[in-house]
């Protein structure tokens, strides 16, 4: 390779992450308000809060359950990565067995188990490069089934 070739593949090389920065600063991510509006479309009572952080931070309801979602790497306002996440308070916990379960049968979910063995649910994932309101829209459905099985699965 050449020596001009060289100097711009380095100079690319070190400019990728503030392109990716500057991507998400120009409207690749989503606001906290914007993903509320998307939520009370979908009549889950969204309740837009920051968190420690001073990310967004949304309560919301699926069925019967409480749930949250957290936004992360935002910049002026605008996340590019969004988890939903879900909690139980099981009278008696559940198993190693039935976490190993769930993390091995469900892509992009882990589950964790608090000192009491109550789980909680995670899912991850991204909002840059997307026609926002539709992908969060069809990310809230495919997490409401995830919750249905997660909740049969924890209760077997």
């Amino acid at each position: 390779m050449g020596r001009k070739k060289w100097a711009l593949a380095a100079m690319l090389a070190l400019a990728s992450p503030l392109i990716a920065a500057d991507a998400a600063a120009e409207g690749r991510g989503i606001t906290g308000p914007e993903a509320v509006s998307v939520m009370r479309s979908m009549g889950l009572s969204p309740q837009l809060s920051t968190d420690g952080a001073g990310d967004p931070l949304i309560r919301f309801m699926t069925g019967d359950l409480h749930a949250f979602l957290n936004f992360y790497d935002c910049r002026e306002g605008r996340c590019g990565s969004l988890q939903l996440e879900l909690a139980l308070d099981l009278e008696n916990g559940t198993s190693l067995q039935t976490a190993n379960y769930v993390n091995n049968r469900f892509r992009y979910v882990r589950m964790h188990l608090d000192d009491e063995g109550d789980p909680f649910l995670q899912y991850d994932f991204e909002m840059l490069h997307t026609d926002h309101a539709a992908h969060l829209r069809s990310q809230l459905e495919t997490f409401d089934r995830l919750v249905e099985s997660f909740v049969e699965a924890v209760a077997d």
